[in-house]
């Protein structure tokens, strides 16, 4: 049976803000960047309006667990245009990548996908479409989902570890078995940031680091918050163990 907001069986994602956007027919609302500070607007929209009526139950509740100073996230009124957008579905299939279609590409809303079965496969198709966070919905707890819209309104990635792990390390098999060989790479850092890393995997200290490359240590702490910030670790020890697992050193 159809959904009367989702007529049809695969519909094209309709524009937002909604079914009452007043856009003329073959015209794009225009978009603006999702603002730095205040509150995000968040839409949720979903095939299932038992999951839609979920999703936003979680988003409407108060944010008791959120770190000190973090930016609240609300729901956006029906004529907002949201800076974030929450898909739910059971899959990835041809109605959640339209949902992204209809947005990738634009500065806002950003898509954040919650996904029912989501494996290496299906993980990689939402990439590939431009569903860079992702949340399966039996781990989408209202304070995780909040972490995961304030990262898409920064424009930030958010993966699941083991999802993020698989692929890597599939990245990190191909260049070790396939582009190292030919002197090509795909690896995320600079030789120049790889050469810290591999001294800090060795068991040298800042201090031992900037003398040897001869750099200042302010430089060699502005490489290794680099280092982190690329690689989506905390620090040091897990920059070495990520670079170690995934044979990126």
């Amino acid at each position: 049976m159809s959904d009367p907001q989702f007529p049809g069986p695969h519909p094209a994602a309709p524009r937002l803000p909604g079914p009452g956007a007043t856009t003329a027919p073959g015209t794009t609302a225009p978009r603006t960047a999702a603002p730095r500070s205040g509150p995000i607007r968040t839409a949720v929209r979903s095939r299932d309006p038992i999951s839609q009526a979920g999703v936003t139950a979680q988003l409407g509740t108060t944010g008791v667990d959120d770190p000190v100073g973090a930016r609240p996230v609300v729901l956006a009124e029906p004529d907002d245009d949201p800076d974030v957008l929450v898909i739910v579905a059971d899959t990835v299939d041809d109605w959640l990548l339209a949902q992204l279609d209809a947005v990738t590409g634009r500065p806002a809303p950003r898509p954040v996908l919650v996904v029912g079965q989501l494996d290496d496969s299906a993980g990689l198709q939402a990439i590939e479409a431009g569903g860079l966070s992702l949340v399966r919905r039996a781990e989408s707890t209202a304070p995780l989902l909040r972490e995961v819209i304030r990262a898409a309104a920064r424009g930030e990635a958010r993966l699941p570890t083991d999802l993020l792990s698989s692929l890597l390390t599939r990245v990190g098999r191909a260049q070790r078995h396939v582009l190292a060989p030919r002197g090509l790479t795909i690896l995320p850092l600079s030789p120049r940031q790889l050469a810290v890393l591999r001294m800090i995997a060795a068991g040298a200290d800042i201090a031992t680091i900037a003398r040897e490359l001869s750099y200042s240590e302010r430089s060699i702490k502005n490489i290794v918050h680099e280092i982190t910030t690329q690689l989506g670790v905390r620090n040091r020890t897990q920059a070495v163990a990520h670079a170690i697992r995934e044979g990126l050193i």
